[in-house]
């Protein structure tokens, strides 16, 4: 449990932090996490940029290459945990090169 002497320090340099003094605080951007929409120009433009085939695509995802197909035709969409993997693949694309010999 954090002691008044901390809690009273933590506002002093909060306050000093709004009136530009950033001397004791160590400011961090954190991006909050972007939706995205899954649609046949979305998981084509993916599979573009990781430099893959459909059946690639299927193999990384753990799906067969006639789902990839459906997803690109916007027949059907990927469930939650084909979105998850994705949405990683989406965010850093060598991840394709580590999934592949899962």
């Amino acid at each position: 449990m954090m002691g008044k002497s901390t809690i009273l320090e933590s506002l002093k340099i909060c306050r000093d932090y709004v009136n530009g003094d950033d001397s004791h605080v160590e400011v961090v951007d954190v991006p909050l996490p972007v939706k995205v929409e899954f649609n046949a120009k979305t998981i084509k433009t993916l599979r573009h940029q990781i430099g893959t085939t459909q059946a690639g695509l299927a193999n990384l995802v753990g799906v067969s290459k006639r789902t990839v197909e459906a997803w690109e035709s916007n027949r059907s969409e990927p469930n939650k945990s084909a979105k998850k993997l994705l949405t990683l693949l989406m965010q850093d694309n060598s991840l394709a090169g580590k999934l592949q010999y899962i």
